[in-house]
């Protein structure tokens, strides 16, 4: 099998890209490199506005939107820098929102999130391939089972959508939203709990789903979770980790582990031709493993989880036999 090559200055991506940035400039600095390197035709960057509580941020937020825009190889650039501070779940979301309104497809980055060369080009093949494919979501360019692969192919199905450098389509997009106005709806019915892999899940991801409802936290892809969810979404897992996670520091807004493998989970190279799976079927083991490798711990860990365990420990029980 052929190895993966790093894009040269001959052979850039063809996939829009659009990068999300704030107050890292040294992670910026890195991520953008690898953004230079794949050479999108279009280029979109988005940031939020400085808090103004924060002293000196609006002088680094200024320096990140240069790095960000320091363009050199031919690529149209668009740019959409807030004045004022929206937070994580506003701004990010609409600019996610404002990618697509001109772009059918693409690939996402944040700041912290280190892309190997040939996630680009493993996006785009699977951008193409998948395109009308409603079945798949969302492609994640992160692998969390450190050397253990998941069936024959270069990639497998999930449930979840891990979102450290990743891709969709404006018509998986167009299921977003931010409010998850739906919610209530589904709760009372029990409806959504049902689709989840075990009871400890259902308390933890419904507690992620309720927070960011409630408002209680300020993010934007816990949306993204349950709307891929609601929409029996499939995401492409790769069998090795094609992006590396720089957020794990004391800036850091969400990312929680201490787990040394997941901070050091460096990006590699996949390899060329992709072997793709045979069925379009989430990988059920894989994702049982990516749950409690992943997500059981931090959640479940938590203080707030308590009173939503006493809450859904009750309609659990009122609707086991359902």
């Amino acid at each position: 099998m052929a190895k993966a090559r790093p894009p040269t200055t001959a052979e850039g991506t063809t996939v829009p890209v659009l990068f999300l940035v704030f107050n890292r400039p040294e992670v910026s600095s890195k991520v953008f490199d690898m953004i230079r390197l794949a050479r999108p035709p279009r280029l979109y960057i988005a940031a939020d506005g400085p808090r103004p509580e924060v002293h000196g941020e609006a002088e680094i937020c200024e320096e990140v939107r240069r790095i960000a825009t320091d363009v050199d190889w031919k690529c149209d650039v668009f740019s959409l820098f807030l004045r004022e501070h929206l937070g994580c779940a506003l701004a990010i979301s609409n600019a996610i929102g404002w990618f697509f309104e001109h772009e059918s497809e693409g690939i996402i980055l944040e700041d912290d999130c280190l892309p190997s060369c040939s996630f680009f080009m493993f996006c785009q093949e699977l951008l193409e391939r998948y395109r009308d494919d409603k079945r798949v979501m969302h492609i994640a360019g992160t692998n969390l089972h450190f050397g253990k692969r998941y069936g024959d192919g270069s990639y497998y199905f999930s449930r979840y959508n891990l979102i450290w450098g990743w891709a969709t389509w404006r018509r998986a997009w167009q299921l977003y939203d931010v409010d998850m106005n739906t919610l209530p709806s589904l709760r009372r019915r029990y409806d959504l709990e049902r689709t989840l892999l075990s009871y400890n899940e259902r308390i933890s991801r419904m507690a992620m789903y309720d927070d960011a409802y409630s408002h209680r936290i300020d993010t934007w892809d816990y949306q993204w979770h349950y709307a891929t969810r609601i929409n029996s979404g499939l995401a492409v897992h790769p069998n090795v980790n094609l992006v590396q996670n720089l957020g794990f520091c004391n800036g850091a807004t969400h990312t929680w582990s201490k787990d040394p493998k997941i901070i050091g989970n460096v990006a590699e190279d996949i390899d060329f031709p992709l072997v793709h799976p045979e069925f379009v079927l989430a990988n059920r083991a894989a994702d049982k493993d990516l749950y409690a490798q992943y997500y059981a711990g931090g959640f479940l860990s938590s203080v707030r989880i308590i009173p939503a365990l006493i809450r859904d420990y009750i309609r659990y029980i009122l609707h086991a036999g359902d």
